[in-house]
């Protein structure tokens, strides 16, 4: 069986979409795997001539104003013609996740890609719609290092006194307890649907979200993308400006 991994986030590198279509990768070990870019026009050629190849097809992806990216709405309307014309029938998964909090946002998105199977022939099969997506890639990043930094002071403790302080020991299993608690609803639902693609079969669409209580979920975001902005070089001022959104006359 081989599974054919989109990753549709016009992102050139990193993204939340790529985060957990690598850690999809991960719950599939021994299946062929292979992940293709859906970023722009420029990767339809390649990514419509993979299809007739695989089993099944998972498209990771972020939601745009409760819907699928512009260019993800485009590649499908190709891709639509391209199954019929070859009668191709694979079964589709997806990933989406979301900046805000709630997982259920993504509901529209998969049902569009539901309606989609309809009309283009492939078996509709499942998703997730992952709420937090941002900030759960943000600790994707910080917590390995983290967690790195611990162990190699756990080796040099042990190398020089040839023993480890309990309180390392604590601090590691803190650290990693935490990132499994923030993740665990995204990482079981990782794992129901990976189980579905080895099984070949189709599963109820799951919603989660980054553990984390929506009071402190507001606050830490804001402040996340104020920083993101303020690194791009966009000023605070020019942050809470509030749009001049003027009505045409005539």
């Amino acid at each position: 069986m081989k599974l054919l991994i989109f990753n549709a986030s016009p992102k050139k590198r990193g993204g939340a979409s790529q985060f957990f279509s690598g850690i999809l990768r991960l719950f599939l070990p021994g299946l062929v795997k292979k992940t293709v870019p859906l970023r722009s026009r420029k990767d339809f050629d390649h990514a419509l001539s993979q299809l007739g190849s695989a089993d099944a097809v998972c498209i990771s992806f972020p939601l745009y104003v409760d819907g699928l990216p512009s260019h993800l709405a485009e590649f499908l309307s190709l891709a639509e013609e391209y199954c019929k014309a070859r009668s191709l029938r694979f079964r589709l998964y997806a990933i989406a996740n979301n900046g805000f909090i709630e997982g259920q946002q993504n509901r529209t998105a998969l049902r569009i890609l539901e309606s989609w199977c309809l009309h283009s022939g492939a078996i509709w099969s499942g998703g997730i719609g992952i709420g937090g997506g941002v900030m759960l890639r943000v600790l994707g990043i910080v917590y390995p290092v983290l967690i790195a930094l611990s162990i190699v002071q756990i080796a040099v403790s042990f190398l020089t006194a040839g023993s480890v302080p309990p309180d390392m020991l604590y601090t590691l299993a803190i650290q990693a307890g935490s990132w499994l608690f923030f993740n665990f609803g995204v990482l079981f639902c990782l794992a129901r649907l990976s189980e579905a693609v080895y099984k070949r079969k189709t599963v109820k669409s799951r919603y989660t979200r980054v553990l984390l209580p929506s009071f402190l979920f507001v606050p830490i975001a804001d402040l996340f993308m104020i920083l993101s902005s303020l690194s791009c070089g966009r000023f605070l001022f020019a942050l809470l400006k509030q749009d001049d959104c003027s009505r045409n006359k005539g």
